[in-house]
C-alpha cells in the first residue's frame, strides 16, 4: 500500500502504543453507517449521510445533540432503531481490520505496553472485542465512560497514558477519525491516522501527523515492524 502522508521521522522514542477501536481495530464503522442508513430508511426519513459523518469518533453523549438537531423529537426512536439495525448486522461476528494480531504480537515481542482508548463505553467495548476474537489480545480498555470529556478532548488519551505509566509524549496513538486524531495530538502523542470511511480534511492534514493506508504501514512509519 502507498503511504498517504508522513513526516520524515519520529522525534521521540515510542514507549507505549494506544489504539482507538471502532474503524481502526474493528471494521465496524461501515456497519454503523449501514445501520444508520437502514434506520433512516425504515423510519421514512430521507438520506442524510453527512449526519453520520459528524458523529464519527464522538462518544454517544456528545453525538446526541447532533442527532437532535436533525431529528428533533424523533431522536429517541431513531437511536433505538439504529441500535436494532446494528445488532442485526453484527449478529454473527464483528469484523477485524487487517494486521491487528500481527501488530499486537510485535508489540509483545518488543515488550511495549499497549491499550485501547475508545469512545465506546467500556463494557460494550469488551463485548465487541470478545465477539471479534480479540478479547485475549486487549484485556485492558479505557472506554468513553471513564472520562468526563470525550474526543476530540485529550482526556481519554491522557488517562490511557497514565494507566500505562508512560508519559503521553512517549506514546504513539493510532486513530482513524478526525475527532480521535485531534484528541491524540492535543494529548501530545505521536499520532498515526489510518483513515476509514472519511478521508482527512485539509484542516486535519495541517496537524502534520502521520497518515497511512493500513495499520501495519502506520506501525512501520514508527519503526515498530521488522524490516
Amino acid at each position: 500500500m502507498d503511504i498517504i502522508q508522513t513526516r520524515s521521522s519520529t522525534a521521540r522514542p515510542v514507549k507505549a502504543v494506544i489504539f482507538d477501536m471502532d474503524g481502526l481495530l474493528l471494521d465496524t464503522e461501515q456497519v454503523y453507517f449501514q445501520g444508520y442508513r437502514n434506520a433512516r430508511a425504515n423510519m421514512g426519513l430521507p438520506p442524510h449521510d453527512a449526519g453520520f459523518m459528524e458523529l464519527i469518533g464522538l462518544p454517544a453523549p456528545a453525538g446526541r445533540p447532533l442527532l437532535q438537531a436533525h431529528l428533533g423529537d424523533q431522536t429517541d426512536a431513531f437511536e433505538e432503531r439504529w441500535d436494532q439495525e446494528v445488532s442485526h448486522l453484527m449478529t454473527d461476528t464483528i469484523p477485524v481490520k487487517p494486521g491487528v494480531a500481527i501488530l499486537v504480537q510485535r508489540l509483545q515481542v518488543l515488550n511495549l505496553p499497549y491499550t485501547i482508548a475508545t469512545s465506546t463505553f467500556t463494557a460494550k467495548a469488551h463485548d465487541h472485542l470478545d465477539r471479534a476474537g480479540l478479547g485475549g489480545l486487549f484485556p485492558h480498555v479505557i472506554g468513553g465512560d471513564q472520562v468526563s470529556n470525550g474526543k476530540p478532548a485529550p482526556d481519554i488519551y491522557l488517562k490511557a497514558a497514565a494507566t500505562l505509566g508512560i508519559a503521553a509524549r512517549h506514546c504513539a496513538a493510532f486513530e482513524d477519525s478526525e475527532n480521535g486524531v485531534r484528541a491524540a495530538v492535543a494529548a501530545g502523542m505521536t499520532t498515526v491516522q489510518i483513515p476509514d470511511i472519511k478521508p482527512p480534511s485539509p484542516e486535519l492534514r495541517a496537524l502534520r501527523h502521520h497518515i497511512a493506508d493500513t495499520l501495519l504501514d502506520g506501525a512501520a512509519l514508527l519503526n515498530l515492524m521488522e524490516t
